[in-house]
């Protein structure tokens, strides 16, 4: 993904500055990219001598307009000299399209005044504001040359400087006293070119002299710079740039925003090299480009254990440098990351990572209580019974997919169910049991048990006969002890009846 807050700052710091500058757009048109366009009939440069008399066309209406005259002869300077809220005359034609376009004219009359002036047309309704310029000379003195971008994209766009050496090319408007003869070189100029390292936008250091070629031919000036021969390492610097007549007359100033990268970004991949399956794989990328303000982008790719190779989702990029994702299969996945640098150098990096599967646990269990290997269970033979696998478990990618086959005396009985019911067996003389359960990788886990029937008949024939006994053995003791309390007790009465007769004969 790409990191590109930094550079965001940067471009709106630039962009300010050539919101500022007057002569930042090439003014005779308007921006292609627009809904509407105004056009000029006159090419910047265009010199008067007292009176402006500007003209052109426009795909929208020119109801609502301004148009101005600024003088900006000096640097900074942006007096505004003349202003109106419609234009001079304003008439509607039909193109070859078949739309309604409209013929527009102006004019500004100033006999005593000289300057390098920009005329603007500002259109106020339906279009954002949208302004559109021409600069002109008027009158024979307080001219100067002016500087503008070879093309409306240069105003916005960086510069990558990925070669050793930096070309640049600029339009050029010279005064009229100062063109030449031949209609093919253009006047003797003076360049400056410097540069500040800008990480963020603004200059961290003073601006240094960088020493140019240059050669200007009518209208297009182009320059060289040697970055080597300078010394300019990687980094994001602020050009500003100007040029003066031989006569020391200074154009205005153009800033822009310069990207040097040659050198390939240094990459550090860390992530571990085992784990188990169904855990969450975590990639981390160290980036380091070698300056402040480095932009990149990174791209990534998985080619999974089966050999399928794929992108990675959004919501599997964690951060702009992290990947992380749940490892669903076993054997080794291949994760790769594209690094690409603003100047177009890239790095690759892979990382293998090796997935073991995680076998599943079986639990078995009969009436509530696990079932162990080789463990003999009871059950009773009039009775319905269930042994349940339910309790069995596995990692979550494999839990949904996991394989149960049941096995009586080695001979397969059914299969896709994790449980077994007794009406499953349709014959009596069986004696063991085999549960085989199998994950979506071929790992198994088993469990042997026998079963013994309880006969339900000779067990209540023998607690019968037990408790018959029992009572008829109480009821034999109890009659016993009856019988002897009976012969205690008459004893006893006679003994005290003799013993009375001798009381009273006394």
């Amino acid at each position: 993904m790409f990191r590109g807050n930094l550079i965001s700052v940067c471009m709106i710091s630039i962009l300010t500055m050539l919101v500022l500058s007057p002569f930042v757009l090439n003014s005779s048109k308007a921006d292609n990219n627009q809904n509407s366009m105004l056009y000029f009939d006159q090419q910047d440069g265009f010199h008067f001598t007292d009176l402006i008399n500007v003209s052109g066309s426009s795909s929208v209406p020119l109801n609502s307009v301004e148009i101005t005259l600024w003088n900006v002869t000096s640097k900074g300077q942006y007096d505004l000299m003349n202003s109106s809220n419609s234009l001079f005359t304003v008439s509607p034609f039909e193109s070859t399209s078949g739309m309604t376009n409209w013929l527009w004219t102006h004019e500004f009359r100033h006999h005593d005044e000289s300057c390098t002036c920009l005329v603007r047309i500002s259109l106020l309704e339906q279009t954002d504001l949208n302004s559109y310029g021409l600069t002109v000379y008027l009158g024979s003195e307080n001219h100067r040359p002016v500087l503008m971008f070879a093309s409306e994209s240069d105003q916005t766009s960086q510069i990558i400087l990925a070669t050793e050496d930096v070309s640049l090319s600029y339009g050029v408007l010279m005064p009229p006293n100062l063109l030449p003869e031949s209609n093919t070189l253009g006047p003797d100029i003076l360049t400056s070119f410097s540069l500040c390292p800008a990480p963020f936008g603004i200059c961290t250091d003073d601006y240094s002299s960088i020493i140019i070629e240059h050669e200007l031919n009518q209208n297009e000036l182009f320059i060289t710079m040697e970055t080597l021969a300078v010394n300019l390492p990687d980094g994001l610097y602020l050009a500003e740039f100007y040029i003066q007549s031989m006569s020391l007359k200074k154009s205005n100033y153009l800033s822009q925003y310069l990207a040097l990268d040659r050198n390939p970004p240094n990459v550090t991949l860390s992530s571990v090299s085992e784990l188990s399956e169904s855990e969450s794989l975590t990639v981390d990328l160290d980036v380091d480009d070698g300056y402040e303000g480095s932009a990149y982008t990174i791209t990534w790719t998985v080619i999974e254990p089966d050999g399928e190779l794929r992108a990675v989702s959004q919501d599997e990029i964690l951060s702009d440098n992290r990947l992380s994702f749940s490892t669903a299969k076993q054997g080794v996945y291949q994760i790769f990351g594209l690094v690409r640098d603003t100047g177009g150098n890239f790095v690759n990096v892979q990382h293998n990572v090796s997935v073991t599967n995680v076998e599943p646990v079986l639990d078995l269990r009969y009436d509530g209580f696990k079932i162990s290997n080789n463990q003999v269970i009871t059950v009773k033979s009039t009775e319905q019974w269930c042994f349940s696998a339910n309790e069995t478990t596995d990692t979550i990618n494999d839990i949904e997919t996991l394989e149960f086959n049941w096995f009586v005396d080695g001979k397969s009985l059914l299969s896709g169910r994790s449980y077994l019911l007794s009406s499953d067996i349709d014959r009596d003389d069986w004696e063991q049991i085999t549960l085989i359960l199998t994950d979506n990788d071929g790992a198994t886990s088993s469990i042997t048990f026998d079963v013994v029937e309880q006969q339900v008949g000779t067990e209540s024939s023998f607690n019968q006969f037990t408790i018959w006994s029992t009572l008829l053995l109480i009821l034999i003791i109890t009659f016993v002890i009856l019988i002897r309390k009976k012969v205690l007790s008459n004893q006893e009465s006679d003994f005290v009846r003799w013993s009375d007769n001798n009381r009273y004969d006394d």
